[in-house]
């Protein structure tokens, strides 16, 4: 006997082409069943329970395929109102988790940074675009808290850089030796907005961006 499965292989050329080339619809499908049928061999006749499962597990996979699209559906309607809603946020400014600092002629933007727990060294790192530090800053032992950091724009050798964007990661060590985690916040005036695989950004008027589920607050440029 032919199954089900073995005629949808050997015709795949001519009965299941699609957009992908190798999709099996439903009218494909009930083709290939009724060409079984009609073809099988009255002595041996299809067995009920495989025909059964064949088509179970089409339905099953056809299911699937339409859970998917209504998945995509929700997930792009979803984006579409984060970015609506993040339009909102053009002119005004927000803290957001972040590490990026931007350097222009005039001045180096700041962050700030929070300690857990008593730090007894601390140390600010400034990298560039590229992932290598240029700089590192010492600020000795801190108690917990939240503080901001300037960097003043210079590399190790006391030279100014170029202008643009970089980044500071700090290292912590409490009395122990064991390291402690910084968290770090930035600042800026939102001027963009974007979407970016899947994830609504927004542009800060320097350059940087942030994602929005990391901003913290938001403060309107009437307050």
């Amino acid at each position: 006997m032919t199954t089900i499965s073995s005629l949808a292989s050997s015709t795949s050329t001519s009965s299941t082409t699609s957009s992908s080339g190798t999709t099996l619809d439903s009218d494909a499908f009930l083709q290939l069943l009724i060409a079984e049928l009609q073809n099988q061999d009255p002595t041996n006749p299809a067995d009920n329970t495989e025909m059964i499962n064949q088509i179970a597990s089409f339905s099953t996979v056809e299911q699937l395929s339409a859970l998917n699209d209504t998945a995509t559906s929700i997930y792009d309607s979803l984006t579409a109102m984060s970015l609506n809603s993040a339009v909102s946020f053009i002119g005004q400014s927000v803290l957001a988790e972040g590490d990026d600092i931007s350097k222009t002629d005039d001045a180096t933007t700041s962050v700030s940074f929070t300690l857990e727990s008593d730090a007894e060294t601390l140390t600010a790192h400034v990298y560039d675009s590229d992932g290598t530090i240029i700089n590192s800053v010492s600020l000795g032992a801190t108690d917990s808290g939240t503080y901001t950091f300037s960097w003043d724009g210079t590399n190790y050798t006391g030279t100014e850089v170029a202008n643009g964007t970089y980044s500071v990661v700090f290292e912590a060590y409490d009395e122990d030796g064991d390291s402690l985690e910084v968290s770090t916040m930035v600042a800026g005036t939102v001027s963009g907005v974007s979407v970016e695989d899947g994830t609504t950004v927004l542009t800060l008027s320097d350059g940087r961006t942030v994602n929005l589920e990391d901003v913290y607050s938001v403060v309107s440029s009437d307050a």
